[in-house]
């Protein structure tokens, strides 16, 4: 019976999954979901994420998440969020929902802007919505996601010349590009 024995190829590729997985949630300050009533969100109901740190004047970049299913019947919704009215569009025009998922469950994760907190302002978010149906049915669970703002790498792109090599001009760009 042959043993299977880990190998340098298989350690470095694991090591780079591990690497690249934790990776990617450095700059996430916060993430969380809230589930929404399972007969139906009513309108009264407000969604309450307390923030566990203080978050003030800087400059963050805010995602909201939300989890449905086939049944809810409109393309799109509407929220609102520390009184900032949010649109969001869960499928696109013929339809098609935009979000990931199995089966008839879909969740879809869309970078949002929000006014900055104030020194003086509560640490927290409430999100209802303001859609006209009471109870609005389809939603599952609403979630915040905050993120540190990702470094801009100034890149300087070269125009040959025959002569010499000489910078032209610079242009932003964020590590993944």
């Amino acid at each position: 019976m042959r043993k299977n024995k880990p190998t340098a190829k298989g350690i470095v590729t694991l090591l780079l999954f591990i690497t690249l997985a934790t990776s990617c949630q450095k700059n996430t300050i916060y993430h969380s979901y809230q589930p929404v009533n399972a007969t139906g969100w009513e309108k009264n109901d407000t969604l309450l994420f307390t923030l566990p740190q203080k978050l003030v004047n800087h400059s963050y970049q805010y995602a909201i998440g939300i989890r449905h299913d086939d049944s809810y019947k409109y393309r799109d919704l509407w929220l609102e969020i520390n009184q900032d009215t949010i649109h969001v569009y869960l499928a696109d025009i013929t339809g098609n929902w935009t979000g990931k998922g199995f089966g008839n469950r879909k969740q879809l994760t869309l970078p949002i802007q929000l006014k900055p907190f104030s020194q003086d302002s509560i640490q927290e978010f409430r999100i209802h919505h303001i859609m006209q149906d009471n109870p609005l049915t389809g939603i599952h669970d609403i979630g915040i996601q905050i993120k540190k703002p990702q470094p801009t790498i100034r890149v300087a792109s070269i125009r040959r010349n025959t002569k010499t090599k000489k910078v032209n001009s610079y242009r932003e760009r964020t590590p993944q590009q």
